[in-house]
């Protein structure tokens, strides 16, 4: 958890929407398939992605978190004026705390991996209830999303 906070609290929130690259798509590509394999590998129905709580889903019954709990108040700042990229963020440290404790979890951590890396280079996505924008890249329309992403192919994303 203490890494997730750190990574969080480490991202240059003041550049964050001015970077736009065209590797952005693939990381939202990325999220949105790891998030379909997830709900394939634990057999749960799934959810649009804006409200997949992942922590939650897996069996944590503690409190959800309470991001200025933990986050610095640039992020705050920023996150406070887009509630749902704020609900990834804590489902993200959330998720960090689940996996602390039940360590089969970790292995998700990785979902949300291809979100927090837009935000770390500088560009911006956009998470409603139906579509995922990358701002200025890409657009997801999230309509039969799990059916379009369950069987993609794999993208490295460790070399963009």
């Amino acid at each position: 958890m203490k890494e997730a906070i750190a990574r969080i609290n480490n991202i240059k929130w003041d550049i964050v929407g001015t970077n736009v690259s065209e590797k952005e798509s693939n990381l939202g590509y990325e999220f949105l398939r790891r998030l379909a394999n997830f709900f394939k590998d634990e057999s749960i129905k799934p959810m649009k992605p804006l409200v997949t709580n992942i922590a939650k889903l897996l069996g944590d019954t503690e409190e959800e978190i309470v991001i200025s709990d933990y986050c610095t108040s640039e992020v705050i700042e920023f996150l406070g004026e887009n509630l749902y990229m704020k609900n990834v963020m804590q489902y993200y440290i959330q998720l960090a705390r689940y996996a602390d404790k039940n360590l089969e979890a970790i292995k998700y951590l990785s979902v949300y991996e291809p979100l927090i890396r837009i935000f770390e280079e500088g560009g911006m996505f956009i998470l409603k209830i139906n579509t995922l924008d990358i701002v200025n890249v890409a657009h997801f329309p999230l309509d039969r999303w799990y059916e379009r992403f369950v069987e993609k192919e794999h993208i490295n994303i460790d070399n963009l």
